[in-house]
């Protein structure tokens, strides 16, 4: 092996192990610089500093990262320094951090230069905001209250995240191919209580057979006829006959009893091993909240630094544990609101001295378990939130003001919405609270604020323990199966048709004192509905609840209740918001997971009572379609939102194959991917207004690419609509298949 191929094979192990030295270079400067209580004396402090910039500086020179080894080398000079001399000087920490920063910006650009790793299913979306240089140091000191983040005994190992994640999706097939073993079971028993009563009514047979052939009865017969010997050898021969399949029967039926025992303790053996792997592959994937925390201090610090604030940070809850996918996901709104309360929220120290506060101001980042939530919250106590300000942007964008301040307060989510006069590196960039709250509700959790004017706020994320697997209510609606993360769910009813009231033209039912909006889930979805309830029948209610919105969703019917493996729609769909994300059925169809957030904005929108009825858009006539795409997920979607519409619908993974089906079934339009394998979306085009039979028929392009030239490329193809994925959702195909149709 050469050297460059060495030197690419290591790259991987010093990125992680670079990490790690730097949390702990950030780490031993902060404690240097601001000693806690039980801090380690400054001599051992400076002792690790040196031997970790040393080991560093080592790794660094092996992998020819010589910015990196140049840094190293430096913080070396200035540890050894320190630990002959006196110590670090309070005017030397500056220098100090900022040759960490020089590290990680090294290691940031080192890891940008690498392959681009496999998505994995829980990847999440770009950052909303760029963070600045301190914001993505890693340092892991902070002070914490509630006990310290522990690992397991023995040797570590480094391992992908992307391997965890891939063992999690594995484990989920496993799961649900213990449930198929489940239903197979149940057949087999089946089976055999269908034998059973066949052998009762063959016991039936056999006496009548049986009378059929006393021996007193046969005699009297032969005596009558003169042919006694043939009459008794048919007999013999029946009786034979009679006892072989009595005998055949039984075999049968010990061994049916054996395959319904081996399938049973099959599949009590495979549901032992799919718990015991699921379990321990989540336990891999759980991380401390003290990891999401790491490098806020720094944050804090950086910023008290710049200003005459004085801020101490607090970490809570830093041991409980959390899926990866979750506490990745909480790194960014946490920065940002951990930023928003150095920079809006504590006030300078002299301004709080006259206020009758502490100097200091205090930050505290909070977690703790709710059943399968995580509560994240981010408090302060400064000044708390200017609700005269944010009624004079909410003015000042012509925008409605809610009529209490709780409302008023939660203003402050809305997209773009900023106080701010000044624009800093900190605040005033157009970018507010509206990137936490869409960060937040992507993991199908939810954000609020509460305060006290003049004396703090505080921040209330709720988000789900994991988002790869969830517990999911699966439902029927207009024909399809859909899943409700339980989380979600406050409650589930049935009621009488006759307790639905009417306010003000909208269907509400009451729950508790209070009446909450009533929506049938077809039309919301755009789905063709199935015939209502008769008078006598009761209604299937779910109950949702968002933060503080509820809304009562009438569906079909309840299918079951189950974990699931949640599936990423991926990029290309990743526009479609009221979905979650996929989930394989026991049939091995893919149904999808509604996102709550979604439809709760969809039901409090205003619009629903302007929505045609799907039985008022439904096609007049079954046309038939054909949708190519090589992504599974995103034709099995397409399928189901056109099947639901009351087409029928071939799906093909590339262009080649639709053609094919299109010559053996032939169709009234064509839905299809630009970038297939083979035979791509424009081939697929021109082929078919090359052919004399299909010359008219119509085609439709749904592709990510969105180029003026690329929308012309199709058209010129022949394409009659041309549908680019960032803006795709169901009502707009729908519309373009019926307009063209």
């Amino acid at each position: 092996m050469n050297d460059d191929a060495l030197i690419a094979r290591l790259m991987q192990t010093f990125l992680g192990e670079a990490e790690e030295h730097v949390r702990a270079l950030n780490s031993g400067l902060l404690a240097l610089e601001k000693p806690g209580e039980g801090a380690q004396p400054p001599a051992a402090i400076l002792k690790s500093l040196f031997r970790t910039a040393h080991s560093l500086k080592g790794a660094a020179h092996a992998v020819r990262a010589t910015e990196i080894e140049t840094a190293c080398h430096r913080l070396e000079e200035l540890f050894g320094a320190a630990q002959e001399g006196p110590g670090i000087a309070p005017a030397h920490f500056h220098t100090l951090f900022r040759l960490v920063d020089e590290i990680q910006s090294g290691v940031t650009d080192l890891r940008g230069r690498q392959a681009p790793a496999a998505t994995p299913p829980s990847a999440k979306p770009a950052r909303p905001e760029p963070a600045p240089a301190a914001a993505t140091r890693q340092a892991p000191a902070m002070r914490t209250e509630g006990g310290a983040a522990t690992s397991g005994q023995g040797p570590l190992i480094r391992l992908s995240a992307q391997k965890l994640d891939t063992l999690l999706v594995h484990s989920g097939e496993i799961t649900q191919a213990r449930r198929r073993a489940v239903a197979r079971s149940e057949d087999a028993a089946r089976l055999q209580e269908l034998s059973r009563r066949w052998k009762s009514d063959w016991r039936s047979i056999e006496r009548m057979i049986e009378r059929q052939m006393d021996p007193e009865r046969v005699a009297t017969a032969a005596a009558g006829s003169g042919t006694a010997e043939s009459i008794v050898h048919r007999e013999q021969r029946g009786t034979a006959i009679l006892r072989h399949v009595i005998a055949e029967f039984a075999r049968f039926e010990r061994d049916l009893q054996r395959l319904v025992g081996d399938l049973e303790n099959d599949h009590r053996q495979l549901g032992r091993t799919a718990a015991l792997l699921d379990s321990e592959v989540r336990r891999a994937r759980m991380v401390p909240f003290a990891e999401a925390c790491v490098g806020l201090d720094r944050v804090v610090r950086d910023l008290a630094s710049g200003s005459a604030k004085q801020v101490s940070f607090v970490v809570t809850g830093s041991e409980i544990e959390l899926d990866r996918s979750v506490l990745e996901g909480l790194k960014d709104p946490l920065l940002h609101l951990v930023r928003n309360a150095s920079d809006h929220g504590i006030e300078p120290a002299e301004l709080r001295r006259s206020r009758g506060k502490p100097a200091a101001g205090r930050i505290t980042v909070g977690a703790r378990v709710l059943g399968a939530i995580v509560e994240v919250t981010v408090a302060d106590d400064g000044a708390g939130l200017d609700l005269d300000a944010i009624r004079g942007r909410l003015r000042q964008l012509q925008l409605p003001e809610p009529a209490d301040d709780e409302g008023l307060a939660r203003s402050i989510f809305l997209p773009t919405f900023s106080t701010v006069k000044r624009v800093t590196e900190i605040s005033g960039r157009g970018v507010g609270l509206d990137a936490v709250r869409s960060r937040v509700e992507a993991m199908r959790g939810s954000v609020d604020v509460a305060f006290t004017p003049g004396n703090g706020a505080c921040f209330v994320m709720q988000v789900p323990m994991t988002l790869l697997t969830i517990r999911a209510l699966v439902i029927e609606a207009g024909g399809q199966c859909f899943g409700f993360d339980d989380t979600a769910i406050e409650r589930l009813l049935r009621i009488d048709s006759e307790e639905i009231r009417s306010i003000e033209g909208r269907r509400v039912v009451a729950v508790g004192e209070a009446p909450v909006p009533l929506l049938r889930l077809a039309p919301l979805l755009d789905l063709r509905e199935e015939p209502g309830p008769t008078a006598a029948e009761m209604l299937t209610i779910i109950l949702l609840r968002h933060g503080d919105r509820r809304v009562a969703i009438e569906v079909d019917r309840l299918v079951a209740e189950q974990e699931i493996v949640l599936r990423s729609l991926g990029p290309r769909l990743s526009g479609l918001k009221l979905y979650a994300g996929g989930f394989s059925l026991p049939s091995g169809k893919i149904a999808l997971v509604l996102n709550a957030a979604e439809l709760l904005e969809r039901a409090f929108s205003g619009n629903i009572a302007e929505r045609a009825s799907p039985r008022e858009t439904a096609v007049a006539t079954r046309h038939r379609l054909i949708v190519a795409d090589d992504s599974v997920t995103t034709r099995t979607l397409e399928k189901s939102i056109l099947e639901a519409a009351g087409y029928e619908v071939h799906a093909a993974s590339d262009g080649a194959e639709a053609w094919r089906i299109l010559q053996e079934t032939g169709a009234d339009l064509v839905v299809s991917d630009v970038e297939m394998p083979g035979m791509n979306g424009i081939e697929l085009t021109r082929t078919i207004r090359n052919s004399a039979r299909f010359r008219q028929l119509p085609v439709i392009l749904v592709t990510g690419r969105e180029s003026e030239a690329d929308k012309l490329r199709g058209l010129e193809a022949g394409a009659n609509a041309y549908l680019p994925k960032s803006a795709f959702d169901q009502t707009t195909l729908l519309t373009t298949i019926r307009q063209i149709l």
